[in-house]
């Protein structure tokens, strides 16, 4: 792997700069991070949190570059933000989310608390705080049964189902922060560990899961981390940098 020649490092932030699934951020990848940015490997923070939530982040990690939110949804930085698709399928997947929600309530599942916040990636919380593959293709079924999928996306964070527009996702706003920073695709390392991360690593020139991560994002990598969630990053951060000193 061409480690030499990364310019960017794409991550995910919950599962990816975490200890572990929780909400607690690793020392080890916060030290890393910021050893990227000193050496002048820019980082871009990939949530499917809200913009608030993301834009904070930034902020106290100390990232250089815009962020991507909701999912690929939208980008931003503090003074601008940019959305990928309009406000029309915005409302459409907020419609879809609520009857969706109506539907597994029953169940234990609840809105997210950042929904008030959020433009058009809206987050339904599973019951004990785990999602798996399962529960997406269920919500899927039951979204094309209400007649609500068209146009519609379904994808699985380990924490939440995100439903949104079908023209999101992380790849497509990685690309679009990418450009604005003058590079290419081909510049870009994306590390991740959920279901939502899987177009992002696969557009990225390498795709990283970390060892924790969940079974469809490990397939489509070009690495799988030896360490899980921070540590991997760390991981994976420290092969970059040792690759660009010796270059």
């Amino acid at each position: 792997m061409e480690f030499s020649e990364i310019k960017v490092v794409a991550a995910d932030v919950d599962g990816t700069l975490t200890e572990g699934i929780s909400f607690l951020l690793d020392i080890d990848a916060i030290k890393a991070l910021r050893e990227l940015e000193k050496n002048g490997v820019k980082v871009i923070l990939v949530s499917g949190n809200s913009r608030p939530i993301t834009l904070a982040l930034k902020r106290y990690l100390g990232t250089s570059a815009p962020v991507v939110y909701e999912n690929g949804c939208g980008i931003s930085d503090f003074n601008w933000e940019e959305l990928v698709v309009n406000e029309d399928m915005c409302n459409r997947s907020k419609e879809a989310a609520d009857m969706l929600l109506k539907v597994l309530a029953v169940k234990g599942w609840r809105p997210s608390w950042q929904n008030p916040w959020r433009r058009c990636d809206f987050a339904l919380n599973a019951p004990g705080g785990k999602v798996s593959e399962s529960d997406t293709k269920k919500a899927i079924e039951i979204l094309k049964e209400l007649g609500l999928l068209d146009g519609i996306d379904v994808m699985a964070s380990r924490h939440a189902i995100h439903v949104m527009p079908e023209k999101c996702g992380k790849g497509r706003g990685v690309e679009k922060v990418v450009e604005k920073l003058g590079y290419t695709m081909n510049d870009v390392l994306a590390i991740g560990d959920a279901e939502n991360d899987v177009d992002m690593i696969k557009k990225a020139r390498i795709g990283v899961a970390v060892a924790d991560a969940q079974e469809v994002l490990k397939r489509e990598a070009d690495i799988i981390a030896p360490e899980p969630a921070g540590k991997g990053f760390a991981w994976i951060a420290k092969k970059i940098l040792e690759a660009r000193r010796s270059s």
